[in-house]
C-alpha cells in the first residue's frame, strides 16, 4: 500500500471515530429533585438543590378565565427560579427544562 493510500485511509478512520464522538447523544432527561417551594401573594419561587440538568418553578392559578399555567426562568440545580403571579395560586411545582 502507497503511502498516500495509507494517509488516506488513516485520516479516513479518524474523521469517523470523530462523528462518532460528535454525535453521541447527551444526557436525555434532566431529573432535579429535592425541591422546595416558597411563595406569597404575588410570587412563587422553587429551588431544586439535587439532581441533574435545569428546572423551572410552574404554577397553576386561577385566572377568571379559567386555570392558567405560569412557568418561571429555566434555571440550573442549586439556583431559584422565580414567577410573578397576579391570580390566586392553585398549585406549584416545578419541571425539568
Amino acid at each position: 500500500m502507497s503511502l498516500r493510500r495509507r494517509i488516506a485511509t488513516l485520516s479516513s478512520v479518524a474523521a469517523l471515530a470523530l462523528s462518532a464522538v460528535a454525535f453521541t447523544p447527551g444526557t436525555a432527561m434532566a431529573s432535579p429533585s429535592n425541591c422546595s417551594y416558597q411563595y406569597g401573594s404575588s410570587w412563587v419561587s422553587g429551588l431544586c438543590t439535587s439532581g441533574t440538568g435545569k428546572h423551572f418553578v410552574v404554577v397553576r392559578a386561577q385566572h377568571y378565565t379559567g386555570l392558567i399555567l405560569i412557568t418561571g426562568l429555566c434555571v440550573p440545580i442549586g439556583q431559584t427560579s422565580t414567577a410573578t403571579v397576579n391570580w390566586p395560586i392553585v398549585y406549584v411545582g416545578s419541571s425539568a427544562c
